[in-house]
Parts: structure tokens; C-alpha cells; sequence
């Protein structure tokens, strides 16, 4: 008896080596060759469920762990394990009824709790998702996981005053947790807590971006764009020339550049590429990094220039129906000066992941300032038949590649869409185009967000249908377009000089709810 234990202890031993090396095929045989002798082995069934997984054979994994329950059913082990390979092969009403069986073994266990109700909010079981939570955090009120998915669950279902206060125990717990950070920035705007929403975002966005993060924050040192190495190339360079970032950086100039030489010459200019491994190297440490974030400051006088007829304005909104308005001389010099220096000399235009080859900086990533959210502010006081009790959602720039296209047709989910340039018109070759064109047919209130946003056909196809008439507005600096968000636009023809302080840069702010609109 004593070396037949042995020699099934040497046996799983041998499989479980096996199995770290990659040999699922001999791991397997060793296992049914311990189960043919032994069947009750629940090391060698509960490889053998593991083995079945790797091999793309999730039911006969399930079947192993089915039987494992059997064997010993008062294990919350094996349950959970049940549980967790009915719920990767997606069937999740049977791994939600495993995570029960589990929890009336050890009802306090607070992994099963947050396992449970993860998948009942997966579900839109909303209620008992938060019940599990609660549990969870009852019975160990110090893991700020527990904290995290309890406020999940409580903004999905609709409270989103007790989701900040577990977003906010989530952070005394763990200060670092940057996605924490942006969940709470969005739930204050979600609340209308604009100036809440910018520290919490700063505060994510200092973690996550920064060049002394652990871990890169994204893959775009894996894979990257010319069009996107390109802005990085002209951007750090001025920052050099006008001493913004320490002389370090020009080595980081030099390893940009060279990686962009290796980078192949695609059609677009803006697809993703692969980057060789000695070239992420060379990109790691600074790419798509937080290296410098002038904050703009909020100025004591009027940012939206005092002297704009605001009556006439919003007459004019409401006029050409369904509400689109233009209007230059938008800012006051002050502002749209600092607003320019911003949006050159921030490092945050982190998304490049556009064909057209442009590149988007968004709130949540650091497109913020106290002088952006003093804009957004006195537009929503300054109109307020337009605005009415609508408060600012999203904020985000673009900026431009002068060689490529802009933003296809698309349409915005919001009620009110302000977008306004900042380049200087000396960098426009056109004088009568590269800024917006903006149809007068509302997009269809029964469209996803899918169709609404980046299905190009579906949104020509109604443009023709309804006769929708397109109002050109041509690019102007310090123009502001105000529409109803609802309205299909994309941007107008580019024809921009070349040269990094000659990009198009847009800013939009979104405002409202699309169910609000109007």
C-alpha cells in the first residue's frame, strides 16, 4: 500500500513536470493512467480538467471538474473551480449556481462573494451583484477590490452617490489604483461635479502615465504608427528648443528617431505597425508617457471673449434648426494663447489608434486644465436656453497629421457638441475648408452607439435618404461651432502647412445626455 502511494505520488509528480513543459500530451496519459487505478485521484482528475482547458476541450475539463464536486462535495475548492470553468466556457447561469454551492460551504469567503457577483452584474442581475459586493465587503471591509466592484455595481444600477463613496474608500485603501481614479472622475461628471472629476482624473492620470510607472501603461511601444512616432518626433523637439524638457530627452529624440526610419511606409501613414524588440527598447521608457503637463490656469478675467452677443448667438442656434450655430472670436486672447501653449506642449495625446493618422487627447487622460473646465463653465452659463441644466461630459482634442485626413462622418453622444480651433489661419491653405461639416438631420434615436459612431456607410446611406443638407464652416482660428450633438458632421477637407506649431488642433466638450437633447 505504502509504495503504491508512492508511486502514484511520483506519478502525479511526474505529470505535473510535464505539464509546466508544455507536454500536455504525455501529462495526459500519466494522469488517466493514475485515474484507471485510482479513480477517486483528485490531483490527477483535477490536472486532467486543466489539461482539457489547454487543449481547447472545455467540455471534458467541465466533466473532470463535475466529478471532482462529486467526490468531494463539501470542498468549496472544487465548486469554485466548477464554477470558474462553466463561466470561461460561458455558461454562466450554471457557474453562478457553483459559486452558491461554494458559498453555503463558507458563506464569508470574500473571493467567491466578488466572483459572484461579478457575473451577476455580467448578467444584469444588478441588485444581487450588490448584495454579493456588500457581503464582500462586510466580511473584510479592508480589500480594495471589494470596495471597487461594490461601486461598479452601485453607478451601473443607478447610485451613484454611494458608488463615490466606495470609489473613495477604494482609493484610502489603495492610492494607486488609477482606474479607480478615472471611475470616480466619471461618476463626478455624471453628477455635475466638474472640478471633482479633474482631481480625481489628474490624480489617475499622474499614476497611470507616468515615465516612473512600474509597467508601461498601454502596448504602444509594441506596436505604433509613423504618423503617431511623427508628432512625438516634432513634439519633443520643440519642447527641446523652447526648454521645456530636460536635456536628456534629445537621446529620446534620437531613438524616436531612429526607430521611425526602421518603421515601414504604410499607404495611410496612420495603420499600427509592429516594433522590432531591440526598438521597444528604445521606446519603453518615455513613449506615450506623461513627460510634460503644463496645467493652465484659470485667469481672473472672462476666458470666452465678454463682448460676444450671447442673445443674438443662441437666436441663431435656435433658428437654423435642429440648432447649429457658429461664431468667431470665441475666446478671449488670453485664453485661446494658453489653450494653444497647452495642447503643444502637453505629452498626453496618447491615442493614435486612428487610420487617418491623427492623434486625440481625452479628460480622463489629461486633457484638462482649470482653464479648460473655466471655458466649459461660462459657455453653459453664458447660453443657457441652449445649455439649460446640461453640464459638461466629455472634453477631448485632436490633433491633426497636415498630410492626411481628418474625422470621418460620425455623430456624438451628448445633447450639446462645441468644438473650436486653435491653430493659427496662416497654417490653412484653404481658407474655405479644414474645419467642420455638419449635416441637418438628427441621427436616428434607435441607433447604437456602433452605428452612430464609426458605421460610415449606415450614416452616408441616411444622409442620402432624408436629404440631409450639409453646412460647410470652413476652418477659421478661434472659431467656435455649437450644434445639437445629435447632428452627423466630420471634418472638412484638410490642406494644413507642414510643421508641428501648424497642426489643426480642435477641442470639443460635450454636454448632456442624447436623451436630454433639446
Amino acid at each position: 500500500m505504502r509504495s503504491a502511494q508512492m508511486n502514484s505520488a511520483q506519478k502525479t509528480e511526474s505529470a505535473v513536470t510535464f505539464f509546466r513543459a508544455g507536454d500536455f500530451r504525455r501529462a495526459k496519459e500519466i494522469c488517466e493512467a493514475i485515474l484507471a487505478d485510482k479513480p477517486r485521484h483528485t490531483q490527477a482528475r483535477h490536472l486532467l480538467a486543466v489539461i482539457a482547458f489547454e487543449l481547447g476541450k472545455p467540455d471534458e475539463g467541465i466533466s473532470h471538474f463535475e466529478t471532482l464536486a462529486a467526490i468531494s462535495p463539501d470542498h468549496p475548492g472544487v465548486h469554485a473551480d466548477l464554477a470558474k470553468a462553466l463561466a470561461s466556457a460561458g455558461r454562466i447561469d450554471e457557474a453562478i449556481a457553483a459559486f452558491r454551492v461554494a458559498l453555503s460551504i463558507v458563506p464569508e469567503d470574500v473571493s467567491l462573494l466578488n466572483n459572484l457577483g461579478s457575473l451577476l452584474a455580467g448578467q444584469g442581475e444588478l441588485s444581487e451583484a450588490v448584495s454579493s459586493f456588500e457581503a464582500a465587503v462586510e466580511a473584510n471591509d479592508r480589500l480594495p477590490v471589494s470596495h471597487y466592484n461594490l461601486a461598479k455595481a452601485l453607478r451601473d444600477s443607478g447610485d451613484p452617490q454611494r458608488a463615490i463613496q466606495h470609489y473613495k474608500r477604494t482609493l484610502e485603501l489603495d492610492p494607486g489604483f488609477a482606474t479607480a481614479w478615472r471611475n470616480l472622475g466619471n461618476l463626478y461628471l455624471d453628477v455635475g461635479e466638474v472640478d471633482l472629476a479633474a482631481e480625481a482624473y489628474e490624480k489617475g492620470v499622474r499614476i497611470k502615465w507616468s515615465p516612473e510607472a512600474k509597467k508601461p501603461p498601454d502596448q504602444s511601444h509594441l506596436k505604433t504608427s509613423r504618423s503617431k512616432l511623427q508628432h512625438d518626433i516634432e513634439q519633443l523637439a520643440f519642447l527641446l528648443e523652447n526648454g521645456k524638457v530636460d536635456r536628456k530627452f534629445e537621446q529620446v529624440l534620437s531613438d524616436y528617431r531612429a526607430v521611425l526610419d526602421d518603421l515601414p511606409v504604410m499607404e495611410d501613414g496612420g495603420s499600427l505597425v509592429a516594433v522590432s524588440a531591440e526598438n521597444q527598447k528604445r521606446l519603453a521608457p518615455y513613449f506615450n508617457r506623461l513627460i510634460h503637463w503644463p496645467q493652465s490656469p484659470s485667469l481672473a478675467g472672462p476666458a470666452v471673449n465678454p463682448d460676444l452677443d450671447r442673445a443674438e448667438i443662441e437666436t441663431a442656434y435656435f433658428k437654423n434648426a435642429p440648432g447649429i450655430v457658429h461664431v468667431d472670436d470665441f475666446l478671449s486672447p488670453a485664453a485661446l494663447q494658453e489653450i494653444r501653449q497647452f495642447c503643444l506642449e502637453s505629452t498626453i495625446w496618447y491615442r493614435h489608434h486612428y487610420k487617418m493618422g491623427y492623434v486625440g487627447a481625452f479628460m480622463e487622460d489629461g486633457f484638462v486644465s482649470p482653464l479648460l473646465l473655466q471655458i466649459a463653465d461660462e459657455l453653459r452659463n453664458g447660453f443657457p436656453r441652449i445649455f439649460g441644466a446640461a453640464t459638461l461630459r466629455k472634453l477631448w482634442g485632436f490633433k491633426y497629421d497636415s498630410r492626411l485626413s481628418g474625422i470621418p462622418v460620425h455623430a456624438d453622444f451628448a445633447a450639446v457638441n462645441v468644438n473650436f480651433w486653435v491653430t493659427p489661419d496662416a497654417a490653412n491653405r484653404d481658407p474655405q475648408s479644414g474645419g467642420l461639416v455638419v449635416w441637418d438631420k438628427e441621427a436616428p434615436l434607435d441607433w447604437d452607439f456602433a452605428t452612430y459612431n464609426a458605421d460610415e456607410q449606415a450614416m452616408r446611406r441616411f444622409l442620402t435618404e432624408s436629404g440631409a443638407k450639409a453646412h460647410n464652416i470652413p476652418y477659421r482660428e478661434n472659431r467656435m461651432v455649437m450644434f445639437n450633438s445629435d447632428l452627423i458632421h466630420e471634418t472638412g477637407e484638410l490642406n494644413f502647412e507642414e510643421g508641428y506649431e501648424n497642426r489643426r488642433v480642435n477641442v470639443t466638450m460635450l454636454y448632456g445626455k442624447r436623451e436630454n437633447a433639446g
